[in-house]
């Protein structure tokens, strides 16, 4: 029995060292992402708000994405950094046990509904010009992104209602018993408006995307070689003249050379002309 207890004992000991190797990681990048994740997000912000952006259909929803990260990031961070130390902050108060939950489950299907509108947005910029010059403003992105906002925010009220820390002091949501018997069918629309949904819309729009791409790259391809033989025959036109006329003015400069002798030999004749005369 002895041995059985000392080697239950040094694999306690053993997993105990392995957890708390493992939080450590935890207990550095918590703290760096609540440093730095703010920063980064406000000069997001700041870049879509100057001029150069101001008519871009598409700021918005950058803008909002990076308000909702940093909500996210300050709330669950310090949150796991906490709960590393084993300071459970949900149970300290009724307020941080509703606004800490609704604040997580919000600012995550926020950000994941933005990036499936956004991925619209750049699907119609791409494929659809026409419904992209009409419909897709600066003023539509704002308005489409408040209503999501707001839609979320009320499908995450329940959160606000069903939560509450409980007789033993813990903070959960088995205060109500109706509350705990619908909390599953919450969570189905917690999985769909989070992953299912948001995922499917991006990958559709990123392969359409993506095709509209390749297309007008072959388009392109296409003109240019068109266009390419057109411009080879244009310059040979415009040095063909330049060649022949630097024929003709070499044929004329040799023709000017053999009419007209050097003047050396003209003045050997002469000479040799007055010697004979001088004889």
């Amino acid at each position: 029995m002895s041995l059985t207890n000392t080697t239950i004992n040094n694999t306690l000991d053993s997993t105990s060292w392995l957890l708390e190797l493992s939080l450590w990681p935890l207990r550095i990048v918590c703290p760096l992402l609540i440093i730095f994740c703010p920063i980064a997000n406000w000069i997001c912000i700041s870049i879509f708000q100057s001029r150069i952006y101001s008519r871009s259909s598409s700021k918005w929803y950058f803008i909002f994405i990076a308000i909702f990260d940093t909500i996210y990031v300050l709330v669950t961070a310090p949150l796991i950094f906490l709960i590393t130390f084993q300071i459970y902050i949900l149970n300290w108060h009724i307020l941080f046990c509703k606004l800490i939950v609704f604040l997580n489950y919000l600012a995550c299907q926020i950000s994941a509904g933005l990036l499936a509108c956004l991925s619209i947005d750049r699907l119609l910029a791409t494929s659809c010009l026409f419904l992209y010059r009409y419909n897709c403003t600066a003023n539509v992105s704002k308005y489409v992104c408040l209503c999501v906002i707001l839609m979320l925010s009320i499908v995450n009220s329940h959160y606000l209602i069903g939560y509450r820390i409980d007789s033993q002091g813990f903070c959960s949501m088995r205060y109500y018993k109706w509350y705990g018997s619908i909390y599953s069918h919450f969570n189905v629309v917690y999985l769909l408006s989070y992953s299912i949904i948001p995922f499917t819309i991006i990958t559709i729009c990123n392969i359409f995307i993506v095709i509209s791409v390749c297309q007008n790259k072959s388009n392109m391809k296409k003109k240019y070689l068109t266009k390419k033989p057109n411009l080879s025959s244009s310059f040979e036109k415009k040095d063909g003249p330049t060649i022949n006329n630097n024929k003709i003015f070499r044929f004329d400069s040799y023709s000017h050379e053999t009419k007209h002798p050097n003047d050396n030999q003209v003045i050997n004749k002469i000479i040799a002309s007055d010697s004979k005369n001088f004889k």
